[in-house]
């Protein structure tokens, strides 16, 4: 496995871990302010692809537990794997969310999300590679209409640097448990990203998301999801 492709997964495993896994309002990559209550549970199950223009495609998966706790906060827990040509790499995350200011009714919503992730490449072993900090701010704007902002910190250890990230969100409800996303986001070392997406809640308990965004670097990458949540 060359240093570029175990490169590319990591940075693939970071987008799918920190956008993928890591928030609770999925299609979103933005985060929402949101927590769960005590004995509260989630549990998802993602399935991606990326692919820069001229490129191979990195597909992987992740599947994520997360359940309330109390004391404003919820704990989250986050296995992945992708693979690119040959080249394939794991993940997990320990992360959670925590209430600065609960969100009630259509007003401000201030939370803190953090985690870990650790990586590790088919012949090496699980290591230490990304730590977060973002904070979240959600609340209405309009019957039927919620926005999100985020502001984040991300360090990578196998590139020994630290990167600011942010994001801003939208969703509208149609009716009957269909909801609309739109999402900007990025940080300050790439073009942004542009995403879009669906979520249709099939039951109280179960819903269901597709998304694709696109990022125009060079080489441009377009990247799609499609997973469920089940609330228990």
């Amino acid at each position: 496995m060359t240093l570029p492709r175990i490169a590319q997964c990591l940075a693939t495993l970071a987008s799918f871990a920190l956008c993928g896994a890591a928030q609770a309002a999925r299609p979103l990559a933005t985060e929402d302010a949101d927590v769960l209550d005590r004995d509260q549970c989630e549990a998802e199950g993602v399935i991606a692809q990326s692919k820069p223009s001229g490129q191979p495609s990195t597909r992987g998966w992740t599947a994520l537990g997360t359940c309330g706790v109390g004391a404003n906060t919820q704990l989250i827990l986050a296995y992945n794997r992708s693979r690119t040509d040959d080249a394939s790499v794991s993940g997990l995350l320990f992360g959670g969310k925590t209430a600065l200011m609960r969100r009630e009714g259509d007003g401000l919503g201030v939370t803190l999300a953090w985690g870990l992730v650790s990586a590790k490449a088919e012949t090496g072993s699980m290591e230490h590679e990304l730590t977060y900090l973002n904070a979240v701010a959600s609340r209405d704007l309009a019957p039927g209409w919620t926005g999100h902002a985020n502001l984040g910190w991300v360090r990578s250890e196998s590139a020994s640097s630290s990167s600011t990230t942010w994001n801003v969100a939208i969703e509208h409800a149609l009716g009957n448990g269909v909801d609309l996303t739109g999402e900007l986001y990025g940080d300050d070392r790439a073009k942004p990203w542009i995403g879009v997406g669906a979520r249709w809640a099939v039951s109280d308990k179960l819903s269901l998301n597709a998304g694709f965004a696109t990022q125009r670097e060079t080489p441009r990458v377009n990247a799609w999801s499609i997973g469920f949540k089940l609330a228990f």
